[in-house]
């Protein structure tokens, strides 16, 4: 049995669903399938029991005697050499005498006659208790029976030979038995007796032929229905088993969302996928806040150390300028060059300690579309200069938002620099604000060549740049600006472009986290 188990159990659900579907269909067939064949094999034996007492009837009492009958009253007379209306009369007269008596002792049976010769027919008893007829309703009687038991005379008188059969009269179901007699070797008269069924076994009879065209019917619907059910369930788990194997090259695919407990457990397995995206993320994150920590201090102590000798450079250079500027002309010059380079190295110095201690940030209630105002007021030129157009998408009534703002205002521009530098023969720059899922939202979308899909997880990573010229800061110094004012700062790329998105959390009063 523990064989048989894991053997079924091995196999996939498809397989074990149907093995299940079938064995639960099977039993109530096979029960449908013995009470059709015991019924039927009761039905038979009663309707041989019929068939046995009519045959005996008609074949060793009706027949018999009127052969006999005949035979006395011709008295040696041919029968062949009689007219039509001859034949009848003895005959009629012979199956009066003789189905007369049989009528009392056979209540529901009913005798009858059929002379081929003319297409006359002769009838005793009823099949129900009834009055005596008229002889007008005597023939219209026998014009009924004769219509209904037309197919089973013409067949025994056509064919020679007794016939047992099923019919129907009125609005009742009788079983007849039909013989043809025989007189000197000439087919003379078909005989036949009829009895009523008991209603109850046609009821059965008719009960089991809705029983079997319903248990038929629910067969199939089962069976369609049991496919169909497999064909969803088996859908449903290779949709889950495909969304696994996919998570497994990339945590970011998610399950397509199903119907029912399936579904349910679909989206649990999403919810846990976003909650391991998640936790990643942050753990990500941690690292990269430790790694700029732990730089931040080595660049910040490296710069300190070169402003010194900077600051002696530059103080030398401007004496150099004030003695010998009369004696030695030339001396601009090259002073000129100097200071130049002195003045670049300061600029770097100065990220260098803007990345390795950022200034604290002056926390307070600000509009983003007023600081975007005041920014692209000096930057609008520029973008005109390069080529860019710039598209704005400024939602109106935006929330405050409680952040520094001068730090704000250097993220915005290091993010139009960044995209004026992707565009070095123009596009279009689309700025957009809005409020979503309980932030206050800033894109930034450029219509560049995008970042290659490698380097777009190391673009906040200090000192990482893919252009020719530049420290690599400009980003790594906009995301923790963003990161110490409590918001994220994310990017997205095609090779239709890039769009960095700041977002920065609703205050608690306008239902933030705050």
């Amino acid at each position: 049995m523990d064989r048989l188990f894991s053997q079924l159990t091995s196999h996939r659900i498809s397989s074990q669903f149907l093995f299940i579907v079938i064995l639960l269909l099977l039993i109530p067939v096979l029960v449908m399938l013995y009470d059709l064949y015991y019924a039927s094999r009761t039905e038979e034996a009663m309707l041989q029991d019929y068939e046995n007492k009519l045959q005996s009837t008609v074949d060793s009492v009706i027949i018999p005697k009127m052969k006999e009958n005949l035979h006395r009253r011709l008295d040696g007379k041919g029968f062949k050499e009689l007219g039509i209306d001859a034949k009848e009369k003895y005959l009629e007269r012979a199956f009066n005498n003789n189905a007369s008596m049989l009528v009392p002792s056979n209540p529901g049976v009913r005798f009858g006659m059929y002379i081929p010769d003319n297409k006359k027919v002769f009838i005793k008893g009823f099949l129900h208790q009834y009055r005596d007829l008229t002889p007008r309703e005597q023939e219209r009687r026998e014009e009924r029976v004769l219509s209904e038991a037309k197919s089973g005379l013409t067949a025994v008188a056509a064919s020679g030979k007794p016939l047992s059969k099923l019919t129907r009269s009125l609005n009742d179901e009788t079983y007849e038995y039909l013989s043809p007699l025989v007189y000197k070797g000439e087919l003379v008269t078909v005989i036949w007796a009829d009895t009523r069924l008991n209603p109850i076994i046609a009821q059965s009879r008719n009960f089991l032929s809705l029983i079997k065209y319903v248990a038929l019917f629910g067969l199939c619907f089962g069976a369609l229905g049991s496919l169909f059910i497999i064909r969803n369930l088996t859908f449903s788990v290779n949709t889950i088993k495909n969304g696994l194997y996919n998570m497994q090259k990339d945590i970011h695919t998610k399950i397509p969302t199903l119907n029912g407990e399936i579904g349910e457990i679909a989206g649990a397995i999403n919810q846990m996928a976003r909650s391991v995206e998640e936790k990643e993320k942050l753990e990500a994150e941690l690292r990269r806040s430790e790694r700029l920590a732990s730089l931040g201090r080595l660049v910040a102590g490296v710069a300190h150390e070169l402003r010194n000798p900077i600051g002696i450079v530059k103080t030398s250079t401007q004496l150099m300028e004030h003695e010998l500027k009369d004696s030695v002309p030339e001396i601009l010059e090259f002073s000129e060059v100097i200071n130049e380079q002195v003045d670049r190295q300061n600029r770097v110095i100065k990220e260098l300690l803007d990345f390795g201690r950022p200034s604290r940030p002056v926390v307070e209630s600000i509009s983003i579309n007023a600081l975007l105002e005041k920014v692209l007021i000096f930057t609008k030129a520029m973008l005109r200069q390069h080529n860019i157009e710039l598209k704005l998408s400024i939602a109106n009534q935006l929330p405050v938002v409680r952040v520094d703002g001068e730090q704000i205002k250097q993220v915005f521009v290091n993010l139009i620099l960044n995209a004026v530098q992707a565009m070095p023969e123009g596009g279009t720059l689309t700025i957009s604000t809005f409020v979503y899922d309980g932030y206050v939202c800033t894109c930034f979308a450029d219509t560049g060549n995008g970042i290659p899909e490698g380097e777009l997880q190391s673009i906040f990573d200090p000192f990482f740049t893919t252009k020719e010229t530049g420290t690599g800061l400009g980003l790594s110094i906009s995301h923790r600006i963003v990161t110490i004012n409590k918001g994220t700062i994310d990017a997205e790329s095609s090779e239709n472009g890039t769009v960095f998105t700041v977002k920065f959390a609703l205050p608690a009063e306008t239902g933030g986290d705050f």
